[in-house]
């Protein structure tokens, strides 16, 4: 495993995830959920664009299109309803918006350029068990450096809640990349497809009310995936 190619990029990439996932937080204290996830959802494009330019992936005039409608729909289905923006907030702490967009896109690029080099190949299971076995024992070398010693039977359920859905997005976004999806489709596809389901099970199980811009995003949303579908 050890020698394996892959491996290099499961323990970069292990510890990517940690240092953004304490970005995410942060960022989220400092300017509030609804930036950081327009910021963390937008990183879409750094594939998109990679796909198109080094791995020669076919763009079409629906494609772009589908890209701009997208941006359109995650900042729409995030706007709040009757809660401020935080903005001033934004303005002070304007670089960790941007540190999250970064992370988001390095993570999915790196995801990318090991699948489509071959560098995974048909070791999926193992690079992403491997990448989140790394990210635990990063996690637990940053438990030790914050020195909080201690952790809660509540914060052991909110990690594994947390790990076990991002453990199978990472593992079905290199088999898509395996099975010939594009990454110009696939990684935007993903990113919207989240955003959507996420807002679809608020206003059925949580009964939120969304506004008409909300409801304007949901349609474009599912516009531009039928658009880079193409």
């Amino acid at each position: 495993m050890l020698n394996a190619s892959w491996f290099p990029y499961a323990i970069f990439l292990s510890l990517i995830f940690i240092i953004f996932f304490n970005v995410n937080a942060y960022t989220i204290q400092k300017v509030g959920m609804i930036i950081t996830s327009v910021f963390q959802k937008l990183s879409l494009i750094a594939p998109f664009i990679l796909g198109l330019i080094l791995f020669n992936e076919e763009g079409s005039l629906a494609k772009y299109v589908a890209i701009v409608l997208t941006v359109i729909a995650i900042v729409l289905i995030n706007l709040p309803n009757k809660q401020k923006l935080g903005l001033e907030d934004a303005k002070k702490y304007w670089y960790w918006p941007l540190l999250v967009l970064f992370g988001s896109g390095l993570i999915e690029c790196t995801l990318f350029y090991a699948q489509e080099t071959g560098k995974v190949n048909d070791a999926g299971i193992d690079f992403v068990t491997t990448l989140f076995f790394g990210a635990g024992c990063w996690g637990l070398v940053f438990i030790l450096l914050s020195k909080k010693w201690f952790f809660s039977l509540r914060d052991i359920i909110a990690g594994i809640l947390i790990g076990i859905p991002n453990f199978f997005t990472i593992y079905l976004l290199i088999r898509g990349l395996e099975l010939g999806w594009d990454g110009s489709v696939l990684f935007p596809v993903n990113n919207v497809g989240v955003i959507f389901f996420t807002a679809i099970i608020g206003i059925l199980i949580f009964k939120e009310r969304l506004s008409g811009l909300n409801y304007l995003g949901l349609v474009l949303a599912l516009v531009s995936v039928a658009l880079i579908s193409i």
